[in-house]
């Protein structure tokens, strides 16, 4: 498992392994890693899967609790081999309620992401499917897949004057701990080393 501080927003980042899948690795830091905006870490970028059979697609697959289930999928990219100039990766790719991608051609060292503008909706199983083009000499890779699901929080958002000052008191000092979102909500993820009151229908306050 990687997180903070591998990944400067706290995502985190699970293998996942598949009978159907082999495993394709490489030597990478941050440094040597063309970066994007969604700055998945190089630690989770230097490695990648593609089908144990080459002609065949590369697919990946989760079940919804319900239909009316909403997810976001970020699906993220990067070549771990340096091709020759007469080999080329290019695939094509489906996921339920999506229109087709590509041919997509993955970066050598370098970030490429996917991602869903509106969220996926009203399917039981969702199914991504990578198949290499005609013209392809390599089958498709995958390095790793951000998957949301939209949770409807009831609570309030911490007061914002709270929220300033505690932002400002982790730049000033440099606080090293996994603060992202809000301080005090949801409940029972509260900042490490944060303690919030709540008090009915009035936004949470941070005490100490």
């Amino acid at each position: 498992m990687y997180r903070y501080k591998d990944d400067v927003y706290d995502r985190i980042w699970l293998p996942y392994e598949s009978r159907d899948w082999r495993r394709l690795t490489t030597s990478l830091n941050n440094d040597d890693l063309d970066q994007n905006y969604y700055r998945p870490p190089a630690i989770v970028m230097s490695t990648a899967v593609t089908p144990v059979n080459g002609s065949a697609p590369l697919q990946f697959h989760w079940d919804a609790d319900n239909v009316n289930d909403q997810y976001y999928i970020y699906r993220h990219f990067s070549e771990v081999e340096e091709l020759a100039g007469n080999e080329t990766r290019a695939f094509n790719m489906t996921m339920t309620g999506e229109l087709p991608y590509g041919p997509e051609i993955p970066i050598y060292r370098g970030v490429y992401t996917i991602f869903t503008r509106l969220p996926l909706t009203g399917a039981k199983r969702y199914q991504l499917s990578l198949s290499k083009t005609e013209n392809s000499t390599h089958p498709p890779i995958l390095n790793a897949i951000e998957v949301y699901k939209v949770k409807d929080f009831s609570q309030l958002e911490t007061e914002p004057d709270d929220v300033d000052t505690i932002a400002n008191i982790k730049n000033a000092y440099g606080v090293a701990r996994n603060w992202q979102g809000d301080p005090c909500g949801p409940a029972k993820y509260m900042w490490e080393g944060v303690n919030c009151s709540f008090n009915g229908l009035n936004p949470p306050r941070i005490t100490s």
